[in-house]
Parts: C-alpha cells; sequence; structure tokens
C-alpha cells in the first residue's frame, strides 16, 4: 500500500516487479511488495522469552516489517537508542513511505500509532466515514489482519503495542472509540458494492486467538473506568451511552471467558453508578454465559437489598431472560409476591413481574403449575381496584394469553381452578380470564359457560361485576366483547330465570359501561327479534331495546339507522311486540329537542304507518293504530315546560287552527286514524286506550319528561271532552228496550257537592251503559266498548292540562249510571230464567260495563285530594267489590258459550284477536289442525289459562281457546266457593286498574269483616285492602315476570316500570305498618288456639282474609325488592336504599341514614325475619323467604375490596344463610293447611315445598346430612300407605316424599365437589372426606331400598353415577397414595363402594325388564363409567402388587329384590305399575362442570352416541363389575 520514494537506489523495474508477484491486477506504477520490510532496533525489554534464550542481552535487533516501495528495504536504526526514540524513528520511517504515496492517495495519512499501521496494513479506511471502512468481508479482514501479525516470526511481542494503542483508541476522547465499538462498512472496490455491516471491528480483534486475551482486558478495563463514573460516559457527540457498548463486545467471548468477565463484571457492579447498574444488568444476559446467570442474581440480591430497586422494569426484563434455577427462581418468586403486596407499588411494573413468574413454565410438573396458577390468580386479586392504565392491562394480559398459548397444562389447570372456585372467592378477574380462556381454545365454550351458568345460579355473580370489570379491566373488556356477548346471547335463551335475567340486566349495564359493544349489542338484540326461530324470546329483546333507547337516548340516536329492519319484521309481531318496536323507531325518528331527527326512519314509518291503518285486515289495522300512536306521541313531545294556569282558557276549534310544527302534524294524523276507525269500535277504542297510555307515561312530576306540545294537548282535551259528553253521557229519560225496564242508579252525588246546581238536578245526568248495550248504534264513536278507553283518554288529559286537577270532570265520579231495576236484587236467579239466552248474555254484559266504568272512576279520581272525592272514591270502591262479588255469581249460571266483552285493549287476549265478528255469540268454527290441538289440551286445567298480552294478534287458535273459555265451570258445581287467595277466575276479565290506585292506601285501614257501613267512605276494610294489594302484586309481578305458578294472578301491562317502582316506594312504609298491624292479628288468634295450626278458628272467613292481606304484603315486599333494575347498579340505587330505611323502625333508621345500602339491607333482614311468627300459610312462608334471600343479597355486596370488609361480607352471609336455613326448617316441620282447612297437597304445593327444602339442606356439610340421613332412613320405614307421613317432616308424604330424596342427594355431590375444590392445596386426609361421601351414598341406598318408589331409583342412579364419575377422577389417585400404607382401610371402602355399584347393576337389569326408558337410556354412560372404575382399580392393584386379591367377574342379572332375570319379559306387567307420584318440580340444578373438560367430553359423546343407537348395549346382558 505504501510505495517508498526515499531513496532512488531502491528503484525496481518493471521485471522485478512482474516477477515478486504481489501485486496482481494492479498498475504497475503502483504496485506493492508486502514482503519488503525494514528492520528497527529494539531493546531487550520488547524481546520475547524464547528470544531472550537465544540472544544477547546487549545490542538486538529487531525486524518489523514494513512496507516499501518496489522492492525490500533495510533500515538499520541502532539499538542503543530509547524505547520512545526508537518508536519516533519507526514512524518517521513510515511517514516518510506514507509521504511518497499521498500524491497518488491525498485520503490515507500517515498512521499515528502500530495500532493505526496495523489497521491500515489490513485494508481500514480510518477517516473515510463515521465507520471503519473495509475493502473485504470480516472473514477475509480477519485472515488478512492475522497475516500483518504473523509475518514476524516474533508477532507475539507486538500484542502490547496493539493492546497499548487499542486502550488509547476506546478512550471516550478519541475519534475511534465510537467507530471499534459500532459495525463497519464493507465497500470491495471492483464490484461497486458498499453495506452496512452490524459487526463491529472489536469482533475482529476477537477472532484472533493470540489478541482475544489483550482485547478482552482491555475491554473490561474500559467498563470498570466507565461505570465507575458518576456521570455516564457518552460518544458521539454525547448522543451514544459508552458502557452498554462496551459490555456489548463481550458477548463473543462470554463463555470462553466466563469467569474472569463475572468476577471483574461484579467487581464493577459494586462501585458502579446507579445508570451503570443498570446498562451492567441489562446487557447481563449477553456478557454472562449461562453457568453464572445464578451467580449474578445472587449478586444482586446482595447489592440491591430493596425490592424497588431490584424489580425495576429494566432489572425484570434482564431477569425475566437469565437462565436460572429452580431455588434461585423460588427465591425471586417470594421477593415478587411480597414485593407486590407492599403498600407503595406501583402497577407499571405488574406485567413484566407476571411474565417474569411464568419462566416456571419451563418445569412443568404438576405441583409447579398449580402453584404458578395461584400464584398468578393471587396477584391479579391483590392488585383489583388498583389504578391500571390500558397499556398496563393489555401488557399484562398478554403475557398471561401467551402463557395459555405455550402450555397446555398451564390452561387446563387454570381452568380446573376457575371451575371449582367457591362462589364466595369468585371476582372479576376471574371472569376475564374465562373470557380470555374462551378466546383462545373455542372448543371449551361449553364447559365454560357451564362454569358462569353455576355461579350465575347460585347468585355468586351478579351484575355488579361487570362494573367491576370496567374499572379494573376496561381495555381487555372491550378486546374481548365479542365473546362475552356471545354469552350473554345463550344465557338469554335460558329457561332459567336468574341466568336469563343476569343476561338482560348485563346488556345495559354493558351498553353503559362499554361504547365499543354498543353496535354490537344493538345486532344482537335486532338479531334476536328478527330471527323466526326465536318467537318467544322476540319480546324480551325488544323490551331491552327500549330500555336501552329510554335510558341512552343520545347514543340509540347515533345508531337508528341499525334499527329499521324492524319495520320489515312487523308482520310477525304480536301486538304488544309491535307496541315496543314502534316505541323504539318513532322516538328515534322524532326524538325531543335538541336530539336531530332521523328524516330516514320517519319517510319509512308515515308509509307504513297509512298503509296499515287503512288495511281491511283488522289485525294490520291494529298494528297501524299502535304505531301511529307511538308517532303522535313522540311528535307531539316537544315541550320543556308544562302548561300554566294562563293556558286554561285558551282552546282552539280545529286542528287547522294549531301552530305550524309537530303538534299539528300529530293533530292532523289522529284525525287521520279516527277516520279510518268510523267503522270498527274495537279499533278506536283500542287508539283511544294507547293515547291515554302515553299520555300518562310521562306525568308532569318526571324531571327528565319532554312535555306535550301545548296548543296540541289543548286542542285534543277538548276534541275528547266533547266526544265523551255527546256520546255516553244521558239527560234523557231510559227507554224500555226489549221489555228490560232501565233507570238511573248507583248516583252518590249531593247537593253540597256542586254549587249551582239543583237538588232536583243532581241525578238529571247519567252514564248510559244499559241503553247502549241493549241497543247499540251504528258509530263505533257511540258504542259501549268505546266508554271507558275514552274516559281514560279524556281523564289522562285532563290531569295534564290542569296540572294534575279533575274539576272539570268530577261529576262523572258519583253520576248515576242507566242500569236495569233488578240490577242489585239478591235474587239471581229471576234474572236467568225471566229472559231468553241472548238476553241474559247482554245483562251479563251490562255487568261486566258497569263495573269496568267504576274501575275506571275508582282508578282516575283516586288522584284528587280534596276529601269529598276521595270519600266518594272509597265508596265506589266497595260498591265496585260489591258488584264484582255478584257478577261471580251470576257467571256460574251464564249461558253456554258466554264470553265477556272486551275490557282491556291494550292486552287484548288471544280470544279477542279473531276477525269473526260473531265470535262472542257462540264457539267459532275449528279446522283439523285445531281439533288436534284441542285434544291435546283437554288434559290441562282450566284454571291454567293465562290472560296476558303475550297471545295478543295470535288468531291462529282463537276458536279452540274460545270453546274451552266458554265451557270453563260448566262442568262444575254452580256452588260459589270463596277462593281467598284467587281473587278472579278465568272468565273474570276487568279493565285493568291504573297504578294510581295505590294512592287509597293512605285512608285509614279497618282490620274488620266485613267493613261496618258508618266506615264506608272515610276508611277500608280488609276486602278493600286485598282488593289494592292483589291488584299491585299483579302489577310487581308482571314487570319481574315472577310467577311461581302460572294459574294464580294475570299479567298486566305497565307502561312505565321504573315510575311505577318509584311510587310504589312511597307507600312502603304505609304497607309495613298494615302489614305489622295484621301481625299482631295474627299472633293474637295464634295465642288463643295456643299454636294449633289445624285449629278451626284459624280458617274462619275473617281471620282468612286477614291472612290473605298479610300474604299480599309479604308478596308485595318481595316482588318489590325483586325489580331487576335494583341488581343493575344504575341510578336505582338510590330508590332502593330508601326503600329498605323503610323496613327500619323509626329508631335505626335516623342512625342507617348516612351508611351504605348493605347495612341497610343486614337491619331490615333482622327486622323482616321478626315476621316468621304471624306466618300460617306455605305461599306466605316462600314469600317470606324470597324476600329474606334478596335482602341477604343487598347486604352481602361491598363497596370495596378491603379484606376487612370482605371478611365482615362474608361472616354477615354466613350468619344469614343460618338463619334463613333455621326458618325453612320450621317451616318443614309444620303441617300446612289451605284457607278452607285442608292439608295442602298437588302440584302448587310441591312447587313451594321444593323451594323450602333446597333451602333447608344448602351448605350442608357432611355431618350434618348423615344426621338428616340416619333420621329419615327411619322415618321413611313408617311410609307404607299413601296417607302416611314423615313425623319431622309432615307435609312429605310418600307421593311427594322425591322432592326430599332429591335435595338430598343434590347436595351431597355439591359439597363432595366443594370438599375436592377446597382440599386440593391442602394437606389433609382425603381419604376420610371419600369413606364419608360412600357411607351417606349407602345410606341413601337404604332409604331407595325401604321405599321403592320409582322416581327415588331415577334420581338415586342420576347421583349415584356422578359420584363414581368424581371418584374416578379424584378418588382413584387418594386410593394409590393410601394402599401401601393402610390397605385395610382401602379395602374397606371398596367394599362400601361395591355395595353402590351392585345395586345399580341390579336397578338398571330391572329397569330394563320393566322397560323404564327413563333410566334405560343413562344405563350406557353409567355402564362405561363403572367399566372403567374397574380396569383402573385393577391396574391400581396390580401396580402396587397385590392383583392377587383383586377379582373380576361377570354378575348375573337380578332385578331389585334379588331375584334372577331371565328374560327382559319375566317380569309382571304390575310390577310396572307403581304407586302413583304427585307432579314434582323439574330438576334444573345439573352442573356439567364437575368433570374436567376431556372427560365430560367423553361422556357427553358416549351418550350422543348412546342416543342414536340405544341397541348397542344388547349383545352383551351382563355387565362386568366388582
Amino acid at each position: 500500500m505504501y510505495k517508498n520514494r526515499k531513496f532512488g537506489k531502491n528503484k525496481i523495474t518493471l521485471k522485478d516487479t512482474n516477477a515478486s508477484g504481489s501485486s496482481e491486477n494492479k498498475r504497475h506504477l503502483d504496485s506493492i511488495d508486502e514482503n519488503a520490510s525494514v528492520k528497527f532496533a529494539r531493546t531487550s525489554l520488547n524481546l520475547g522469552h524464547s528470544q531472550r534464550k537465544t540472544q544477547p542481552s546487549t545490542k538486538i535487533v529487531v525486524a518489523a516489517e514494513i512496507c516499501s516501495a518496489g522492492g525490500s528495504s533495510e533500515e538499520n536504526i541502532p539499538a542503543s537508542q530509547e524505547a520512545t526514540q526508537r518508536y519516533l524513528s519507526q514512524r518517521s520511517t513510515i511517514a516518510s513511505s506514507l509521504s511518497r504515496t499521498q500524491s497518488r492517495n491525498t485520503s490515507v495519512r500517515p498512521p499515528k500509532s502500530y495500532f493505526e499501521l496495523v489497521l491500515i496494513k489490513s485494508g481500514v479506511l480510518l477517516d473515510e466515514a463515521d465507520n471503519f471502512v473495509l475493502s473485504c468481508d470480516h472473514i477475509t479482514f480477519v485472515n488478512k489482519f492475522r497475516e500483518v501479525f504473523m509475518k514476524c516470526a516474533n508477532y507475539m511481542e507486538n500484542v502490547d503495542m496493539f493492546k497499548t494503542g487499542l486502550n488509547d483508541a476506546l478512550s471516550p476522547k478519541c475519534k475511534y472509540s465510537l467507530k471499534l465499538l459500532s459495525g463497519c462498512t464493507i465497500k470491495v472496490p471492483d464490484h461497486n458494492s458498499e453495506y452496512q455491516s452490524q459487526e463491529s471491528m472489536i469482533l475482529n480483534f476477537l477472532m484472533v486467538d493470540f489478541l482475544q486475551d489483550a482485547v478482552v482486558e482491555v475491554l473490561l478495563q474500559k467498563i470498570t473506568e466507565a461505570a465507575s463514573q458518576r456521570t455516564p460516559l457518552f460518544l458521539g457527540n454525547g448522543t451514544v451511552p459508552l458502557l452498554p457498548l462496551l459490555m456489548v463486545q463481550l458477548r463473543y467471548v462470554a463463555q470462553s471467558h466466563s469467569t474472569l468477565i463475572f468476577e471483574r463484571i461484579s467487581s464493577a457492579f459494586k462501585d458502579a453508578s446507579e445508570s451503570a447498574r443498570q446498562d451492567i444488568i441489562v446487557n447481563a444476559e449477553l456478557v454472562l454465559d449461562e453457568s453464572k446467570h445464578d451467580d449474578f442474581v445472587q449478586m444482586l440480591l446482595e447489592n440491591l437489598p430493596t425490592s424497588k430497586d431490584l424489580f425495576n422494569s429494566i432489572s425484570i426484563k434482564s431477569l425475566t431472560n437469565l437462565n436460572l434455577g429452580r431455588s434461585m427462581q423460588s427465591e425471586l418468586r417470594h421477593r415478587v409476591l411480597d414485593y407486590i403486596k407492599e403498600d407503595g407499588f406501583n402497577n407499571t411494573v405488574l406485567p413484566l413481574l407476571v411474565n417474569f413468574l411464568f419462566k416456571a413454565l419451563n418445569d412443568s410438573s404438576d405441583e409447579n403449575v398449580i402453584e404458578l396458577v395461584t400464584t398468578t390468580r393471587q396477584i391479579l386479586v391483590w392488585r383489583l381496584n388498583t389504578p391500571m392504565d390500558c397499556p398496563t392491562q393489555q401488557d399484562l394480559f398478554t403475557f398471561i394469553e401467551q402463557a395459555f398459548v405455550r402450555s397446555k397444562k398451564f390452561y387446563t389447570t387454570w381452568q380446573k381452578l376457575l371451575a371449582s372456585l367457591p362462589g364466595s372467592q369468585f371476582r372479576s378477574v376471574d371472569f376475564i380470564i374465562l373470557l380470555l380462556l374462551l378466546y383462545i381454545k373455542e372448543d371449551n365454550y361449553l364447559f365454560i359457560a357451564n362454569i358462569l351458568r353455576r355461579h350465575i345460579k347460585l347468585e355468586h355473580i351478579t351484575v355488579d361485576i361487570f362494573a367491576e370489570m370496567k374499572s379494573n379491566y376496561a381495555a381487555i373488556l372491550e378486546q374481548h366483547t365479542h365473546t362475552l356477548m356471545e354469552l350473554m346471547y345463550d344465557f338469554l335463551r335460558e329457561n332459567h330465570n336468574v341466568v336469563r335475567g343476569f343476561a338482560i340486566s348485563s346488556f345495559g349495564v354493558l351498553f353503559k359501561t362499554c361504547e365499543s359493544i354498543q353496535r354490537t349489542i344493538l345486532k344482537r338484540l335486532l338479531q334476536l327479534t328478527c330471527d323466526k326461530s326465536t318467537l318467544k324470546l322476540a319480546t324480551l329483546s325488544l323490551e331491552l331495546l327500549r330500555e336501552l333507547q329510554r335510558k341512552y337516548r343520545p347514543e340509540i340516536q347515533n345508531w337508528g339507522t341499525l334499527l329499521m329492519p324492524l319495520l320489515d319484521r312487523l308482520s310477525d309481531l304480536s301486538l304488544s311486540q309491535t307496541r315496543l318496536a314502534m316505541e323504539v323507531l318513532c322516538s328515534i325518528a322524532y326524538p325531543p329537542p335538541p336530539l336531530s331527527e332521523c328524516t330516514v326512519l320517519q319517510d319509512q314509518l308515515d308509509m307504513v304507518l297509512k298503509k296499515q291503518i287503512i288495511n281491511l285486515d283488522k289485525y294490520v289495522r291494529k298494528q297501524g293504530i299502535i304505531g301511529a300512536v307511538q308517532l303522535i306521541d313522540c311528535m307531539a313531545r316537544i315541550e320543556d315546560t308544562i302548561i300554566e294556569h294562563d293556558d286554561f282558557d285558551t282552546s282552539y276549534s280545529t286542528a287547522s287552527a294549531l301552530p305550524d310544527g309537530r303538534g299539528k302534524t300529530a293533530a292532523n294524523f289522529i284525525m287521520l286514524v279516527e277516520t279510518a276507525c268510523v267503522h270498527c269500535s274495537e279499533s278506536l277504542a283500542l287508539f283511544y286506550d294507547e293515547l291515554a297510555s302515553s299520555c300518562m307515561c310521562m306525568p308532569s312530576e318526571r324531571e327528565t319528561s319532554t312535555q306535550l306540545d301545548k296548543p296540541y294537548l289543548i286542542w285534543l282535551c277538548d276534541v275528547m271532552t266533547f266526544y265523551f259528553q255527546n256520546n255516553f253521557v244521558a239527560e234523557h229519560s231510559p227507554t224500555k228496550p226489549f221489555g228490560i225496564e232501565l233507570t238511573y242508579q248507583k248516583c252518590i252525588n249531593t247537593i253540597d257537592d256542586t254549587a249551582n246546581m239543583e237538588e232536583s238536578e243532581i241525578p238529571s245526568i247519567a252514564i248510559n251503559i244499559a241503553e247502549l248495550v241493549l241497543k247499540p248504534g251504528s258509530v263505533s264513536s257511540s258504542s259501549i266498548v268505546v266508554l271507558a278507553p275514552l274516559f281514560n283518554l279524556v281523564r289522562s288529559l285532563h290531569l295534564q292540562r290542569y296540572q294534575g286537577s279533575l274539576e272539570q270532570i268530577n261529576a262523572l265520579l258519583g253520576c248515576a249510571i242507566v242500569l236495569p231495576t233488578f240490577f242489585d236484587e239478591s235474587n239471581s236467579d229471576a234474572i236467568f230464567y225471566d229472559y231468553d239466552e241472548q238476553l241474559q248474555k247482554l245483562i251479563l254484559d251490562i255487568y261486566f260495563h258497569c263495573v269496568n266504568w267504576m274501575r275506571e272512576t275508582v282508578s282516575s279520581f283516586s288522584t284528587q285530594q280534596e276529601p269529598m272525592i276521595r270519600s266518594k272514591v272509597l265508596h265506589r270502591l266497595s260498591e265496585l267489590i260489591a258488584t264484582e262479588d255478584k257478577l261471580r255469581l251470576l257467571l256460574d249460571k251464564a249461558p253456554h258459550g258466554y264470553l265477556p266483552p272486551q275490557a282491556q285493549f291494550i292486552t287484548s287476549n288471544k280470544w279477542h284477536a279473531t276477525d269473526n265478528s260473531d265470535a262472542r255469540s257462540g264457539p267459532a268454527a275449528s279446522t283439523k289442525g285445531e281439533q288436534a290441538k284441542e285434544q291435546e289440551d283437554k288434559s290441562l286445567d282450566s284454571e291454567s289459562i293465562v290472560f296476558n298480552d303475550t297471545h295478543c294478534g295470535n288468531v291462529t287458535n282463537a276458536g279452540d281457546v274460545t270453546t274451552k273459555l266458554a265451557n270453563i265451570g260448566r262442568s262444575k258445581s254452580t256452588e260459589h266457593k270463596n277462593k281467598f287467595d284467587v281473587l278472579y277466575r278465568p272468565r273474570e276479565i276487568y279493565r285493568q286498574m291504573d297504578s294510581d290506585i295505590m294512592l287509597i292506601l293512605r285512608e285509614e285501614i279497618v282490620i274488620k269483616y266485613p267493613l261496618p257501613s258508618e266506615d264506608i267512605g272515610k276508611r277500608i276494610g280488609l276486602l278493600e285492602f286485598r282488593f289494592i294489594l292483589y291488584d299491585l302484586v299483579c302489577k310487581l309481578e308482571s314487570i319481574n315476570n315472577a310467577q311461581k305458578l302460572q294459574i294464580e294472578l294475570p299479567l298486566q301491562h305497565v307502561a312505565k316500570p321504573e315510575y311505577f317502582m318509584s311510587d310504589l316506594s312511597k307507600f312502603l312504609q304505609t304497607i309495613l305498618q298494615n302489614m305489622t298491624k295484621l301481625s299482631k292479628e295474627i299472633n293474637a288468634q295464634l295465642d288463643l288456639v295456643k299454636h294449633v295450626y289445624s285449629n278451626g278458628d284459624l280458617f274462619s272467613t275473617d281471620f282468612s282474609y286477614i291472612k290473605v292481606c298479610f300474604n299480599l304484603c309479604v308478596r308485595l315486599l318481595a316482588m318489590f325488592f325483586s325489580w331487576p333494575q335494583f341488581s343493575d347498579g344504575n341510578s336505582a340505587d338510590t330508590l332502593l336504599k330508601e326503600s329498605l330505611l323503610v323496613l327500619l323502625d323509626d329508631s335505626k333508621r335516623k342512625s342507617f341514614y348516612k351508611k351504605p345500602a348493605a347495612d341497610v339491607a343486614a337491619a331490615a333482614f333482622d327486622t323482616m325475619l321478626t315476621f316468621e311468627s304471624s306466618v300460617i300459610d306455605l305461599k306466605t312462608a316462600v314469600y317470606l323467604h324470597d324476600l329474606l334471600k334478596v335482602l341477604k343479597r343487598f347486604s352481602s355486596k361491598c363497596t370495596t375490596n378491603k379484606s376487612n370488609e370482605l371478611e365482615q361480607r362474608k361472616t354477615l352471609s354466613e350468619r344469614h344463610d343460618k338463619d334463613i336455613r333455621a326458618m325453612c326448617k320450621k317451616f318443614l316441620q309444620r303441617k300446612w293447611f289451605s284457607y278452607e282447612g285442608i292439608a295442602e297437597k298437588g302440584a302448587s304445593c310441591n312447587i313451594y315445598l321444593n323451594i323450602l327444602v333446597k333451602e333447608f339442606v344448602k351448605n350442608s356439610d357432611f355431618d350434618r346430612l348423615r344426621n338428616i340421613l340416619w333420621a329419615l332412613l327411619e322415618e321413611s320405614k313408617q311410609l307404607k300407605g299413601k296417607d302416611n307421613a314423615l313425623k319431622s317432616f309432615p307435609n312429605f308424604k310418600k307421593a311427594n316424599f322425591p322432592l326430599l330424596f332429591r335435595a338430598l342427594c343434590e347436595t351431597t355431590v355439591s359439597y363432595l365437589c366443594e370438599s375436592i375444590n377446597q382440599g386440593t392445596n391442602q394437606k389433609s386426609d382425603k381419604m376420610k372426606m371419600w369413606e364419608k361421601s360412600c357411607e351417606l351414598f349407602n345410606v341413601l341406598l337404604d332409604i331407595v331400598k325401604s321405599l321403592e318408589v320409582p322416581r327415588n331409583f331415577q334420581l338415586f342412579l342420576k347421583s349415584a353415577h356422578v359420584y363414581l364419575k368424581l371418584f374416578l377422577q379424584h378418588g382413584l389417585r387418594v386410593i394409590d397414595n393410601l394402599l401401601r400404607e393402610e390397605p385395610a382401610r382401602v379395602s374397606e371402602f371398596l367394599k362400601n363402594l361395591q355395595t353402590v355399584t351392585r345395586f345399580l347393576h341390579n336397578l338398571c337389569c330391572h329397569s330394563k325388564a320393566l322397560q323404564n326408558t327413563a333410566i334405560v337410556g343413562q344405563i350406557p354412560a353409567l355402564r362405561e363409567t363403572v367399566e372403567t372404575i374397574v380396569f383402573r382399580v385393577k391396574a391400581l392393584m396390580t401396580s402396587n402388587k397385590c392383583s392377587s386379591v383383586f377379582t373380576m367377574g361377570n354378575l348375573k342379572n337380578k332385578d331389585l329384590h334379588g331375584d334372577v332375570i331371565l328374560s327382559e319379559n319375566t317380569l309382571d306387567s304390575g310390577a310396572r305399575e307403581h304407586d302413583s307420584e304427585e307432579d314434582i318440580p323439574d330438576d334444573d340444578s345439573v352442573d356439567e362442570t364437575v368433570l374436567d373438560e376431556d372427560e365430560s367430553a367423553t361422556t357427553s359423546e358416549s351418550v350422543a352416541s348412546t342416543n342414536v343407537n340405544n341397541n348397542r348395549s344388547k349383545s352383551s346382558s351382563r355387565s362386568k363389575c366388582f
């Protein structure tokens, strides 16, 4: 590379140059002889050890190769020179050589040191760019670099010089330091290619073996110096830290110099600054060999005593990447857990710590994985309700998700943990983990859904968990909204009320908490509505849409067009469903200001509704009317303020006189609908009822309501008042149609009521009912059917216009009614015997219309405050009740085929939805399909017919229902029986009372029957109190859909449940006070009869009314606090607390005002528990149980996750459970009687008993179960006949004994599952658990044998099968561990288990012979389980070298009595007949999570295959058992 032109004698010819052969492919004049050298003198100090042995110690000449121009040139330098002068001489020689080449290459300067010389000689351009530029790749460069050293025989002597140069070059101030530590540029001259290499020059040096130690020493020295600096050293103008670059170079020699590097790094760490320590920790993974990782961490533990310093984000990442031993990981795990528990812990590093813990997954042993799962869950639970930003949440659960994907055992272990987790320990993070598990492996959907379903059924999970998930893990919840919606969508289809209620509430909570899920929720509900295969859920989904629209109007407004497909679905909806759908759509099309209108939806609605209201089909026209009313109401609601007194005298003659705007458009639409209904009274009545309902939905006192347009309201009120007065108020003397004399009756107005009315004028006006029934007009507006709906609309409009006053129409409350003269006669037989059948029906219609008119007036004027009006309301209420009683007697003698006139149009029923105008005159004709349906329904009891709005629009079976309804009571005795607990019978279909009826509760109650005449109009008696409570309870159960029996109360339409609940809460104190009075009366009577519940005095008429009123009070409270909105965690919380405070005594109430609702509920629980002594009928007992359960759930809610509060709530919940269980025990030990004094029995009785039994045995341990079972075993032997009952539980006979037996079987299995789950991480005697459970099953077996009730056989087989599966899954491991230590104990257990399996074998054989399909269907799965147990036990014996004690053979087919079955038909047919059993409730407590995922899947597959081919097992008539 250098040409020496200093001496002319050294010039060589072209021939000599070619002969040298060292410069091929180069220009001849620039060729360089690489073999040329020059000799420099060196002292003995620089000689190697071997050279000093062979050369003299005085004058020594050392040959150093150097480039010369044109050939070899040697220049002798005296050895007597000093070392420094000698190097300068060498440098001058090199410089003179370089100076002769600069004329050709001006970019190359002479080297300043030996270090530069070697690099230049190896082909490195030092100053070409920001990096060293190499003319070849790294491998070629290293070879050339090595040759430069090795060309000198004493090349080892030059290493020190190179080391010194390298040390200087790595100084922070040297320009070469950054170039040495960073990548090089590869530039091959002849190939015109240039690229950046990531390998540094230090790597090239380390690849030379004889330079390696020196380079490592220099690097370690530089690392020590850099680490000791208080301020970090930087290169490249202060942008690149020096220490990390130095350390990263050692990664190439980490293994070969492991000990040296570790020692020097450890030494440097002790004296290093804080930033330097972080650099060392970060690069420890690269520079340390794996064998030194544990030592390095130990060094960190010694030098970083505080966890905060040790576990910062940088350190955790480095520790995660280190290869640590098990002991070191265990030590760090404990340090991590202690650090997380500290008060000042920051969640920012939590994901990194959790990821570090997941290093333990490399060890896949069961114990390690279980410990890791438990530890991780504990960490997540500890950090609940602590601040954690979204990136941290995502990082945390990303690491968890990666761990699930990486380790199947980790996935399954966590899944098992959550499946076995006790309900009290279930947290929101567990729900998140279940969603994550389901997201990773969708095949486990059924198993995971069952885990959640079980917790929801047991009320371990409420919708409050979503709010907790939102506050803690909002980002993760939004990521898995699709999975969550799939679960909620399926739960919505559940038949179980609790699970379905959870799903219903979850939609509202999730819509509020997660904005990203709003579109998904709406699409899901729309899909559920439009899916024809889920018609039963259409109403539910529409109700959810309506609730969401009411609560989150602005949000729903943004998705308005998304719901337009509902218009295409209208033809498949019932009337009630149409109302819900149109309310949602119209509210979006015409929202209250200032929300923007949806013009696209407005055009679609206008077109659809105008077509519907002129349709000839009555049903389509009714749908159009309902939709039109919703549209009119939404159009007219534009006012922010209510009407003022100044507007009372304002009037508008016509709709065209109204101001332009949405109000005028609504008025024109009303005129359009009235014109379309001119010839159909039923449609017009529906229109008026719908309008009244829309007006009353949002009264003026509601703060958030948008009011009706004032001109529109004034015009509509005047028009409807005129219509009513013109068509139904009579001022003439009545005629005598069909020879029936009519008179003005029931007038209670007096001269004092109206100042300007003479006494003779008082009865001059009357409501013309009888004439309009007997002589109907031709115009629909004057039809008697329109009377009640039109008055309902008139009073609704007057309440709106006159600020709640009905002064303008108060004369209608007490005015006379045109009725037949015999209306109040006591001899009802004369009515039916003096007239033909057609007139009898018309007379009955008069009674029905009179009752409906009274109901409307009582409901309407109960809102008024004037004493005179309130007195008339009470008077009318007494007349109403008396008229209903009389009508009840008349219905027993009604003509065949009589149907009551339609009274409620909003909730019209099937039999009134027919298009046949003669439907009420006689039975409708039935098609063949309807006749077949009628034959199928013959077995139904007449009382099971439910009158509710769910049948609206279903006209298919109208004729069938008409026939059944018309024949109700014809086959029964006409003698009237007063059923105290059922107020109305199926044909007593009256007009629904308004919710304002509750205002009558303000009046004083007199606990007497009947009410004294002097108190009528002043107070209410037991009949009036029952009437009001019955109606309120009916509304509550309609809102909650919580009827236990479908024959008890008809469902009602409550337009605004939230308003109704708010109003009713104000009367809870009055109801509770009256309830206390009734309780005192009951207790006093019980004291008189010395608590003999069969005493006849307890079944007298007056005392029965006291009992039924007390029952309704308890029932109302239970239904009120069961409102789903109280569990949503939203605005209803305030209402809940206020309502709970009402239940407390006045002395306690003040002290609980500032306490949370949970504390108030706990105090209310104790108050309600005191009413236990007043319960003397079974229904009241169950409703008191329901009320206490609800209060217990409220009291267990925690406002925080502090450990002390959680512990207090847990203790309180256990105490409440104990109290409820004790109460249920008392109720079960009592003999129950109906209101007539007859012992309770039958299907309805069993439904109530089932509730008490389940609560009685709930959460019972093995000891308590053993005591119950042993006592039951002794008493069951006395159940010989049908009338014999258990001594301890007198309500249970042989017929309904399976109820009690099923509850005991389920509790035994559930407690075993709980014990297995709790004993997973405990070192206890697990064999004792299996011994106790086996003992209990043997006692259950003895009970089954003693009674021989076929239903018990099925229940025992089902529970025993689950028990055997649990034993197969968990018990065999326990036996395996214990067999060598205690073989006798294991042998005894297996013998007891053998007793159960042999009975199951005989039971299966017996059932096959009897062809008992309920049991035969379970045989294949049971046989597979038993056979698996047999072979697993045999394998266990063999592995423990005791197989000789195990014998396996074929069992004979025997029946339950031990007789051999020769063939399947040998048993007598009479054996198939068994004792008749009462109807008992279905079993809905199946828990499919007791098995592992794989085994449950296998079992389900085997059962499925069995169902496909049930004859698979017939080839082998004998089962293998032990």
